[in-house]
This record gives structure tokens, C-alpha cells and sequence, in this order.
């Protein structure tokens, strides 16, 4: 028996709390379940807290070295009977089980039978709103949005029980929450109007009140990664609004936990790409109060997706407001859990964590430690979480080590960084303006640089106006470091005084 099968049955044991694990022993320990081989191995492993097959050998009687596999593999599989228990039914499932009474009564041509279950099976649907108006196949299937890795994505098959109408939804959605979860924003002319077009080959007749319910959620998601891609951020939240209130009215928020913290999470993303930290901080603060039951199955998933918003969201908040040290503090608090996330190798959420906290130790003037966390992005093998963010964190890294004025750093790494930045197709006018001020103040004295930066704000200004260039502001906020320079004022205080950079430029015009 190899490694990883012996220890699966104890990594779940070890994720279980104590009122599940209270609850299984409470069950077991009468007869006849307390007799049962893989009962007396769940009591060992419980008290003993480590895998030790040796150990079970010798202290359960009756267990031999040949059935240890055996005995394991039906622990496990109890084990988990146990906990899908526990969980509340969809009405999907519900419906699916009367369906599936009706096709094995059919089968045995039990017609009378069958005629009854099906009958149970319409009265249920009729009613049951959230399925009266849709396709048969249930919410967690087709949205299941921990599949949070492009490749997971790609591989989506769809049931034969889907209409064609909505494969055309799914596919449209699929294929931008791909392109979301690779790049975030469309970073040209030729990218924005591709997207464009395509969606626009699926929504050009669509009549959103004649929608079903299933359908509504497709389209609404669709319509949610389509405008946070093209950075239409107020559309953008019009839909995850959307997509909330249609969770929150037919009670999908009740069956579909983690996928409704997702959709409160595209709210809050085009809340902080708006700047309107007031309704950000609001809505954060109601996110942080949701609360789970400990006694539900999927508790430890459901507490780690709610931790990693929250600290995405609160180091957000604190960029926008220019709270640097409070956000650097909060990040310290959280870092053990953080460190917890990263062992299980989420890249995604990793490496824009680290860009986070490099940005607010950049704020924050504090360059060397900026530049650590760049380089644990940087140097991640696993080049799947946000290739966008290897891209500017380069460029941050290189305007830092121009802080630190370490010159023959910058003039033996620009060139390397610029040829990434050509391999990678991201050579726009914001990375050429930033690439070229860096190369030339590299060479002149600090009493010089003035008249660079000036420059470099006035060029940066015109990149801004064409809507096709924007993205990269969105990383760097180039704009508040340049003002706070030629200011002598702190990034802090003029991102709390105004907001960020971006938001500026394009009220100047």
C-alpha cells in the first residue's frame, strides 16, 4: 500500500472538528457499529492523533496486515457517507433522487410505481421555483467556482441535459472566466474589441425577463467577468449586484455557500476599482459578519474562502485610503493563516497577496521589503497564478531599486526586464515610458531627475487618455509616486487627501 493511501484517511481525520468527530463516536460506540473493523481504527487514530499502521497491527485484534488497505479505504468512505448527511439537500437533488426512484422502479417494470414517483417528482418541480424554470441540472455542478486554475476550465464538459441556448451561455462564460483568471483586463485595441464581438454574437437577441432562473445566473455572470474584463467597473457591479439579489431571493445562498461569498466578492472588486472606499469599507464590514455553522461539512473551506476575501479586501481598502502601516500590520496579524494558503500551493491568491503587500511596503517607502515580496512572486516556479502580476512586478521592482538608488542593478537588469516584457507581448506605452525614465535617470545626477519626472508625469497623463492603455495603472499607481516626489509630500498622504493616482488623471481631462 502506497504512502499517500495510507495517510488520506487520517488527513481527513485531522480536518474534522471536535462536534464531528463527537458526533461519529457518539454513533459508532454502539453495537453493532462499535464491533466493525474500521471502527476500532477510527477510535485508535482519534486517541494515537498520527498515522502509525504498525501501531493499529498491534493493538486492534482481528485486524491482519492484508485488510489494513481494505478496512481503510471503508473508513473513509463512511467517513464521508457521514458528512454528505449532514448537509442540507438542494431542491436539484431532492428532484434528482425522485427522478431516479422513477428510472429504477421503470426499469424493473414496476410501471404503477414508477408512474407514482413521477408524478412526486412533477409536484416537487411546480413547486419548487428555483427548478420550475430550469434546466435539470443543479448550481454547484456547472458553477463550482473553486475550479479557480485556467486549465480547470478548459476541461469543463457539459451534460446532455443542457439546452443548447444555455451551452452557448456557458460556453461564452467559460471562456471569459478563463481569460479573467489569466490576464484580468483586456490589455489592447485588438484584445478588447475580440471579446467584444464574441459576446456580443451570443447577447445580441437575448430577453433577460424571459430568462429562467438557471439562466439568469449564467447570463449574469457572463456579463460580470465581460465588464470587470473590459474595465467597465459600474457594469460591472450592476451585475454582481444582480447576481446577489438573485442568490439571496430564490434562496441559492442557503444551498450554494462558497459560491455565494464569490459573488459578494466581484461586488467588492468593482467597488475598490472605483475608489469609493466609504461603500467599500461598508460592504467589507458586512462581509466580515457573515457567520457558518461549525457542524457543517464544508466549515474549513467555507472559513478559508471567507479569510481570504477578508484579507484581500482589507489590504484593498487599505491601499485606497493610503493606510499603509495599518495595512502592513494587518497583513502581520494574518500572516500565520496566510502562510497556511500558500502550503497548498494557490498560486492565484498567493502571488496577488504578494503584490499587495509589496505594493503597501512601497507606499510605505519601504523598498528592500517591497522588493522581498516581489521577488516571491517573481521567482515562483508555478507561473500559473496571474502571469499579469509577473509583468508589474518587475517594473515596481526596478522603481524601487531606483529609490534605493542602486544604479548597477537597474542598468544590468533593464535590459532583461524588457525583453520579457517584449516575449510577453506587454510593451505598451505605459511600460515604455516607465522602462525609458529608469534607463536615463539611472545616469544623471539626483539634481537632474526633476525635470525627468515632470516629463514623465506629462507623458504619462496622454497614455492615460486612450481607454486602451489604462490597464497598467490599474497595478502601479505611478501617478501618487511621481506627485509625492515632486511634492515632497508622502504617498500616504496624498492617496488619503484625493484617492489613488488613476482616478485623477482622468478627472484632470
Amino acid at each position: 500500500m502506497n504512502y499517500k493511501k495510507e495517510n488520506d484517511v487520517f488527513g481527513l481525520l485531522s480536518v474534522l472538528n471536535k462536534s464531528q468527530k463527537l458526533a461519529l463516536s457518539r454513533r459508532w460506540a454502539k453495537p453493532p457499529y462499535c464491533d466493525y473493523l474500521y471502527v476500532k481504527v477510527y477510535v485508535k487514530l482519534v486517541v494515537a492523533k498520527q498515522y502509525d499502521s504498525a501501531m493499529l497491527l498491534g493493538q486492534i485484534s482481528g485486524l491482519k496486515g492484508q485488510q489494513l488497505a481494505n478496512v481503510l479505504k471503508e473508513l473513509n468512505e463512511k467517513i464521508l457517507e457521514h458528512l454528505r448527511a449532514l448537509q442540507t439537500p438542494t431542491p436539484f437533488e431532492e428532484y434528482r433522487i425522485l427522478l431516479k426512484n422513477y428510472s429504477v422502479l421503470k426499469g424493473l417494470g414496476l410501471n404503477e410505481q414508477a408512474e407514482k414517483w413521477k408524478n412526486k417528482a412533477l409536484l416537487f418541480k411546480a413547486q419548487n421555483k428555483i427548478i420550475n424554470d430550469a434546466v435539470l441540472v443543479d448550481e454547484e455542478t456547472y458553477y463550482y467556482e473553486t475550479m479557480s486554475t485556467p486549465d480547470m476550465v478548459s476541461q469543463f464538459k457539459f451534460s446532455s441535459e443542457v439546452s443548447p441556448f444555455t451551452q452557448s451561455l456557458m460556453r461564452e462564460y467559460l471562456k471569459l472566466r478563463e481569460f479573467y483568471l489569466k490576464h484580468r483586463f483586456s490589455k489592447n485595441k485588438r484584445e478588447y474589441h475580440a471579446i467584444q464581438s464574441s459576446i456580443n454574437l451570443v447577447v445580441s437577441e437575448i430577453q433577460y425577463a424571459k430568462l429562467s432562473l438557471y439562466d439568469k445566473v449564467v447570463y449574469s455572470r457572463m456579463m460580470y467577468h465581460y465588464h470587470y474584463i473590459q474595465r467597465d467597473f459600474v457594469l460591472g457591479y450592476k451585475y454582481a449586484s444582480t447576481l446577489t439579489s438573485l442568490y439571496e431571493n430564490n434562496g441559492l445562498n442557503t444551498y450554494y455557500k462558497e459560491v455565494y461569498l464569490k459573488i459578494l466578492n466581484y461586488q467588492m472588486l468593482c467597488i475598490f476599482r472605483l475608489n469609493a472606499w466609504e461603500k467599500y469599507a461598508k460592504l467589507l464590514e458586512k462581509f466580515k459578519a457573515l457567520q457558518f455553522e461549525s457542524s457543517l461539512p464544508d466549515i474549513n473551506l467555507l472559513r478559508e474562502t471567507h479569510f481570504k476575501y477578508v484579507l484581500t479586501h482589507a489590504l484593498n481598502l487599505c491601499i485606497i485610503k493610503g493606510k499603509f502601516a495599518q495595512g502592513l500590520e494587518l497583513f502581520l496579524e494574518s500572516e500565520k493563516q496566510f502562510v497556511a494558503l500558500d502550503a497548498k500551493h494557490n498560486a492565484g491568491y498567493v502571488n496577488s497577496i504578494y503584490y499587495k503587500v509589496a505594493s503597501l511596503y512601497f507606499g510605505n517607502s519601504q523598498f528592500k521589503e517591497c522588493i522581498f515580496y516581489l521577488d516571491k512572486l517573481i521567482y515562483n516556479m508555478d507561473r500559473s497564478g496571474r502571469p499579469d502580476l509577473q509583468i508589474f512586478a518587475r517594473i515596481l521592482k526596478l522603481t524601487s531599486l531606483f529609490e534605493l538608488q542602486e544604479t548597477e542593478y537597474i542598468f544590468e537588469n533593464i535590459r532583461s526586464v524588457y525583453s520579457f516584457l517584449a516575449r510577453n507581448k506587454q510593451l505598451n506605452k505605459f511600460q515604455v515610458e516607465i522602462m525609458h525614465f529608469l534607463r536615463v535617470c539611472a545616469r544623471l545626477p539626483t539634481i537632474s531627475i526633476r525635470n525627468e519626472m515632470e516629463q514623465l508625469r506629462e507623458a504619462l497623463y496622454v497614455v492615460a487618455q486612450d481607454k486602451f492603455e489604462q490597464r497598467p495603472f490599474f497595478y502601479f499607481d505611478v501617478i501618487s509616486w511621481l506627485d509625492s516626489k515632486l511634492s515632497h509630500r508622502s504617498i500616504s498622504e496624498l492617496i488619503s487627501e484625493r484617492g489613488l493616482g488613476h482616478r485623477i488623471l482622468y478627472e484632470e481631462n
